[in-house]
């Protein structure tokens, strides 16, 4: 009778909804929604689209850059070298601490002026800074409301035509920052993610540099490699350091003939250079 009597104070008790969490700022069902939304803006053929190679990972890491204390924030990888190509230790998954004035900075960049001491000496002139946070989070509920509900659960076809469809109608462009607006700094974000160093949290196993025709960082001597038994470095056959690579060479053997970027390398450029005339004018 006792367990019968728990049992029927515990049907009484009002279900509430669980809110899904993960580490990061953004919540599940945003990274589904931004995960949506990066492969509208490079999407999946006969190669991997912008989810697939880590662009909502790169824009959650870049969010929650100040979230954890016991560790510089993501916001600069070390370096100099990546040896990559070498095997010998990564520098470049060390991210340096930020000065102060750096900080602060990125911290009006995130959570905006108004949010951050001493953020807020140009907001008398210029009005305040919106935080990437906030342009985030208010940017996905807005495009889930374009699309009548769920953004995700609709057809490839229909993310599309709604994607298409997120004008200046839908997000006022923000004069503090250039005039751009969420789809703006989405579509940003989602290039720099995928062509970026994969430290960052994009460019997954660096097949966004594959895709478009580059070898990525040749650190720290060209592509040649550490020899132990030798200490020293050794050139590899189709990548000297000294002479030009061999497939890059004329018939002739002598004149130089730099590998164009493939089709969807010049698709990519014709991006960047787009939104690089979009912000300077």
């Amino acid at each position: 009778m006792k367990a019968l009597s728990v049992l029927a104070a515990l049907a009484m008790i009002p279900l509430t909804p669980v809110r899904r969490r993960r580490r990061g700022y953004l919540t599940v069902h945003e990274m589904a929604t931004l995960a949506a939304l990066c492969d509208c803006v490079i999407p999946p053929d006969h190669d991997p689209g912008a989810s697939e190679l880590g662009a909502p990972r790169y824009i959650d890491r870049l969010l929650s850059a100040f979230d954890r204390s016991d560790r510089p924030p993501r916001i600069f990888a070390g370096g100099p070298f990546s040896h990559r190509h070498d095997g010998v230790r990564n520098a470049f998954k060390d991210f340096v601490p930020l000065t102060r004035l750096e900080e602060l900075r990125w911290r009006a960049e995130l959570f905006g002026s108004a949010a951050v001491a001493g953020a807020d000496v140009n907001d008398a002139a210029l009005g305040p800074l919106r935080g990437l946070r906030d342009i985030y989070r208010e940017g996905l509920a807005k495009v889930d409301e374009a699309a009548g509900g769920s953004f995700v659960r609709l057809s490839s076809t229909e993310r599309e035509r709604v994607f298409a469809e997120l004008g200046p109608k839908t997000f006022t462009p923000d004069p503090r920052r250039g005039g751009l607006t969420f789809v703006d700094h989405l579509v940003q974000h989602t290039v720099e993610a995928c062509l970026a160093l994969p430290e960052y949290g994009g460019n997954r196993a660096r097949i966004g540099w594959r895709i478009v025709g580059l070898e990525g960082d040749s650190a720290p001597r060209g592509y040649s490699i550490f020899s132990r038994a030798r200490n020293d470095y050794v050139e590899r056959v189709r990548h000297p350091v000294s002479t030009p690579s061999p497939d890059e060479l004329a018939a002739d053997g002598m004149t130089l003939v730099p590998r164009p970027l493939s089709p969807e390398g010049e698709r990519v450029q014709s991006s960047i250079v787009r939104l690089v005339r979009l912000v300077a004018s």
